[in-house]
């Protein structure tokens, strides 16, 4: 009698005990550092909302293509965060800055758009890649590994966006 209990203890310690690890790596993916997820997360909707104007507002074809990979690539990220684990709130409120160049861009069209959209894009990829260079270096596991993935991409964005500047300037 005493031989079972202890081997039905030692079976549901070896259930629980997966399970237990796999509550703490949630709860440590959930972590993290707040303040720097809700950044990212403000970033990349800003990000997403002017590529959206983008579509129908822009003159340049690249500047158009440019805006579907942006939202296409943004998309994922936080697809990827919450195949993680990581808390992604239904709607991200942007902070002041981006939202008053939200406004501008909903006045402009053609190539002053494109413009404007272009060096709105550049600023906020800068600030995405320095948010995801401290994310990968201080965020949690799960955190590390979606900032590292999304630095390749951003850095090629930046690149692709300065190649465009330079055809309009």
């Amino acid at each position: 009698m005493i031989r079972r209990n202890i081997l039905a203890g030692l079976a549901g310690t070896a259930v629980l005990t997966p399970l237990a690890r796999s509550a703490s790596a949630q709860t440590r993916a959930q972590g993290g550092d707040a303040e720097l997820r809700q950044r990212i997360l403000a970033a990349s909707t800003f990000a997403v909302m002017t590529s959206r104007l983008a579509a129908t507002r822009a003159t340049a074809a690249t500047v158009k293509v440019f805006a579907g990979f942006e939202i296409a690539e943004q998309g994922a990220i936080m697809q990827a965060m919450q195949i993680a684990g990581l808390p992604v709130p239904a709607q991200v409120q942007i902070d002041a800055e981006h939202a008053q160049m939200q406004s501008q861009l909903e006045a402009l069209n053609g190539a002053e758009f494109d413009r404007m959209y272009l060096q709105g894009q550049l600023t906020g990829h800068r600030e995405l890649l320095a948010l995801h260079q401290r994310s990968a270096s201080s965020g949690t596991r799960e955190e590390k590994v979606i900032s590292t993935i999304a630095i390749a991409g951003i850095e090629q964005h930046i690149a692709m966006l300065q190649g465009m500047q330079g055809r309009q300037g």
